[in-house]
């Protein structure tokens, strides 16, 4: 059966976490960075700093871990759907992956939602049956 819908949700749904990953490792690289620190430094206090520093470490994590998660999920939904593994056991993975995506990262609605739309639509799918099977022949 061909499943486009659902291998095209979760290959968006892969390449918004790939874009999770891009901005947490910008953050981690940006709190790293010397120029950004000197202008830190410049313009505020040592605790700001700190605590501006901190929270970028935090943000960049809460994007970068689920993005691998994210995109880990999604190549293993897209090989069994290619390969018409079992369609209930790829609904769950990608229903599984959308809520574990969402609960490390508040950041990570954006792709479980085409992951949990392209779940939704393989466990609703109905398998394509041939005609004669219909007609009982």
């Amino acid at each position: 059966m061909k499943r486009k819908g659902e291998i095209v949700l979760s290959i968006i749904g892969g390449a918004s976490s790939l874009i999770m990953i891009v901005i947490g490792l910008v953050f981690l690289y940006r709190k790293d960075d010397e120029a950004y620190l000197n202008y830190l430094h410049a313009n505020w206090s040592e605790s700001q700093v700190a605590t501006s520093l901190e929270q970028m470490n935090q943000a960049g994590t809460m994007w970068v871990l689920p993005g691998i998660i994210g995109i880990a999920l999604s190549i293993i939904a897209i090989i069994l759907l290619k390969g018409n593994g079992g369609p209930k056991l790829t609904g769950w993975i990608l229903i599984l992956s959308s809520v574990v995506v969402c609960i490390i990262s508040v950041f990570g609605f954006i792709p479980a939602m085409f992951f949990g739309i392209a779940g939704v639509m393989v466990l609703v799918r109905n398998p394509n049956i041939g005609k004669n099977k219909q007609l009982g022949k």
